[in-house]
Parts: C-alpha cells; structure tokens; sequence
C-alpha cells in the first residue's frame, strides 16, 4: 500500500519521504474543481488498488482569493460553498473514472492561516482580507469540506487543532515561518491512524 497527495504545496509539505507527491503546482481549490479532470486526472499517478490518495488544496484561495469576491450581496459562505462543492465534485470524478479500489480517499483539511504582521506575504500571492477574516475563511472552509466529506465517504484528514496557537494561527515552531506545515509529527500520526483502519 503506497500513500499519494495531490494539490498545492502543501500537498508536498510536512509529508515523509515515503509518500508520493504529486504537486499540481499553485493550483486554486477553485479552479481544480471548475476544470474536473483537465486539471487533474488521477489516471496518470500510476495508483494501485489499495492505495491511499490525500487531496491537499484550498489554503491559496482562503489566502488570496476569497475576500475579493465578498460584497453586500455575496457572503463568503457563499463562495466558499461553491468551491467546495465544485472541489468533491471533482474528486468523485477523478475516482470514479480510475476506477482504482483505493483503501482511502482524504481530503485534506486547509492549514491553519499566519498572521500577516509577523510573515512575510508573496507578491504574487498576498494576504487579502484582515487575520481574522482569513481565519473564518479557513474554519468555515473547513467545516463544509468536512461536511461534504462525511456525506460521500471520503476521510477529512483533520490536524488543524494541531497546529494552531494559543490565537488560533498557524504556529510558528512547526512552519517554515510562512504558511506551510514542517514538523509532520501530528500528519503522520493521523495518517498511521487511517491507514491502520482507525477510519
């Protein structure tokens, strides 16, 4: 039985040298489920029955994307909604066409987000919104993710409280000091936990 990850960089972040990565890039939660199997089709990573494959995206559009679409008459909840149903939607399909009986198919939780006065932003991807928006961004993108994951059998591979500070950011002694995960203690811990049959 091998491990997969599949999305952003977080997909290869934190994970042990065991674990296949197959990074799409600074792929959009958004865009992975508007374009289905053209952005990505798991037929090409070679899985095996038995297998499991971890879905790694949506940390970019809590980031960057989502508080620019916010407005009197559009709630984040709304967009965030449509995201996530579009993100599934699209794991389904992968799954469906590969037609390869994995042991588990996980969606993996966004990270929790940094603040923005002690990390230093990308350019090309900065921080919109306040700390505070982003991180109900990110909770509420969570709790639909895990929602939708319990509704079509999909595992919600679920650390955050793991990585979270006593304000609820992402804490400083196990990231890179920017917005991923580097000390994959709490990742391999769940992983075990699942790939052991605890799920």
């Amino acid at each position: 039985m091998t491990v997969h990850t599949t999305g952003d960089s977080h997909s290869n972040a934190a994970w042990d040298k065991d674990v296949i990565r197959h990074e799409l890039g600074p792929c959009l939660c958004y865009s992975f489920g508007r374009d289905k199997l053209d952005r990505c089709d798991i037929r090409k990573f070679n899985l095996k029955d038995g297998d499991t494959l971890i879905f790694c995206l949506g940390e970019i559009d809590c980031r960057c994307h989502i508080h620019k679409y916010v407005s009197d008459t559009t709630s984040y909840q709304t967009i965030i909604d449509d995201i996530v149903i579009n993100y599934i939607d699209a794991i389904l399909l992968n799954i469906k066409t590969a037609k390869v009986k994995l042991k588990n198919v996980c969606v993996y939780n966004v990270v929790p987000p940094v603040n923005k006065h002690n990390t230093a932003d990308n350019p090309s991807f900065p921080f919109l919104g306040t700390d505070d928006e982003r991180k109900a961004y990110v909770l509420y993108f969570n709790k639909k993710l895990k929602e939708l994951c319990n509704q079509n059998s999909l595992v919600f591979f679920d650390i955050y409280d793991k990585y979270i500070d006593s304000n609820g950011f992402l804490r400083k002694d196990m990231s890179d000091d920017n917005v991923h995960i580097v000390d994959g203690k709490y990742i391999r811990d769940f992983l075990s936990f699942i790939v052991n049959d605890g799920i």
